[in-house]
């Protein structure tokens, strides 16, 4: 008999581009992080990056997006300061280690999940995803994209070691 998962005690929505004018991924992310929250009902919501895109930090459009969602301010949290995947997942692993809490579900695109969640397993995070579609632009892009993401994941994870040296 296997064991049901754990239930997630936090949700992490991974930050991208701004969108300028049209609903674009970060649009998506944020309305499957907010069908999670209506479902899981968590502590919170972390919203995490903090590029800025046309002046707008990423976690920050991210917030708008779920309050137009529905989700509560009080629940969300904004963290501001990653800049990449790894970063995501420092950044929001120390703000939930400070919560008590350890079981995040991560919201990214579908081609980002396996690199996300492994940035937070190695953040000591209990971590399990839900993905945003990403609409299909060719079967050259998506093989491009792939590879590109298994090289980043290598990268991540031989890079993560150096931020926990003393």
């Amino acid at each position: 008999m296997a064991l049901a998962a754990a239930r997630p005690d936090a949700i992490v929505v991974l930050g991208c581009r701004v969108p300028t004018t049209a609903r674009g991924q970060l649009h998506r992310r944020a309305e499957v992080a907010a069908r999670a929250y209506h479902e899981l009902r968590p502590r919170f919501v972390i919203a995490s990056g903090g590029r800025p895109w046309n002046g707008v930090a990423e976690a920050s459009a991210l917030r708008d997006y779920m309050l137009a969602e529905g989700v509560p301010d009080s629940a969300i949290v904004r963290e501001l300061l990653s800049l990449t995947t790894v970063e995501n997942a420092i950044y929001s692993s120390e703000i939930m280690r400070d919560a008590a809490l350890s079981r995040p579900l991560i919201v990214t695109s579908d081609w980002h999940v396996a690199r996300a969640v492994a940035c937070f397993e190695a953040c000591s995070m209990h971590a399990t995803a839900r993905a945003a579609d990403t609409p299909f632009r060719g079967a050259y892009a998506t093989a491009k994209r792939s590879v590109g993401e298994r090289i980043r994941r290598s990268i991540d994870l031989l890079g993560l070691p150096l931020w926990f040296e003393t």
